[in-house]
């Protein structure tokens, strides 16, 4: 592993470079970071013309690194002083041949995933990791083409890690994250921070889906699709209530705020029903409803929402 200057993270792997991951790292790479991605479908593209990352929000940003880090086999990359995983939460069993050639006892990693379990599941698998650090995106992006990344909401990142206060490692990820021109907060309880993201991705993944492939802005415009969001973001809010997270209604009204400039965009699950891909249904329906229910909450909304996705990944 490389010698990291001052600033630096040192040897860098991102896996999982599409909408969330390319526009990540993408960001990282030109601020001067040694970023090796790690490609599949998209690797032919990006090696005859880069990584291209377009944000069409005020003010807009447009940028195209090449020539890339780029890398079809992790073996070629080697162990990392980091980590960054970008992919689905549905993959994590899948990638663990993927991820065993970049870690060993000195590796931290970052995981960029939705939902809740994913530190937990990575730390099982990896034991040997020397930390793991959740990172909630709140923003919006789509891959568009291959090797092509567009931002409609850059938003911020939100950092954070389990048993409190984010370590010197998460901290320096962050600190990446700052200098590479990207909006940043420290969540004081990792826990807090995943019930607030369930907030929105709860309702506005789940419905867009559930209703069949709509938009964001259609539930908005539908009296009863933004019922049902209001009434499943209220069943989070109970949920992380008696788990000593308090969440104000001032939040949940801020969920829908938010969704208005966005227009009619396709959140990840959307895009992943449309495209016949699974949906990452335990991670972001599943565990919080088990988690509720465990605790004695009645989530009837929630439930039905889950018992739905289920019967579209089924058919």
């Amino acid at each position: 592993m490389s010698g990291a200057a001052r600033g630096s993270l040192g040897k860098v792997a991102l896996v999982g470079t599409g909408a969330i991951g390319g526009f990540y790292g993408g960001f990282l790479a030109r601020s001067g970071q040694e970023v090796h991605f790690h490609f599949r479908s998209d690797y032919d593209a990006v090696q005859e013309k880069g990584l291209r990352v377009t944000i069409t929000a005020d003010p807009p940003d447009s940028f195209r690194m090449s020539p890339l880090l780029a890398y079809r086999d992790t073996k070629e990359i080697g162990f990392c002083d980091w980590v960054i995983l970008a992919t689905k939460s549905t993959a994590n069993t899948k990638l663990i041949p993927v991820l065993e050639p970049l870690i060993d006892e000195r590796t931290s990693l970052l995981t960029l995933q939705n939902g809740m379990g994913n530190v937990e599941s990575l730390k099982d698998a990896f034991p040997q990791l020397r930390r793991v650090v959740a990172g909630l995106c709140f923003t919006c992006s789509n891959r568009v083409a291959p090797g092509q990344v567009e931002n409609y909401f850059p938003g911020y990142v939100q950092f954070g890690e389990q048993g409190g206060l984010l370590s010197t490692e998460g901290q320096s990820m962050m600190d990446a994250f700052a200098t590479a021109g990207i909006s940043c907060k420290a969540a004081e309880l990792l826990d807090e921070a995943l019930w607030r993201k369930l907030c929105w991705n709860v309702p506005f993944n789940g419905l867009t889906v559930a209703a069949g492939g709509i938009t964001t802005d259609l539930i908005l415009q539908d009296n009863s699709l933004a019922q049902r969001a209001r009434a499943l973001m209220e069943e989070i809010q109970l949920a992380a209530g008696v788990h000593e997270v308090e969440i104000e209604d001032e939040f949940l009204e801020q969920q829908f705020t938010n969704t208005i400039p966005m227009g009619a965009y396709k959140p990840s699950s959307l895009i992943d029903f449309l495209d016949g891909r699974e949906l990452e249904v335990e991670a972001i329906w599943g565990e919080p409803l088990r988690r509720g229910q465990a605790k004695g909450i009645a989530m009837p909304e929630l439930e039905k929402l889950y018992q739905q996705l289920l019967e579209t990944q089924s058919s």
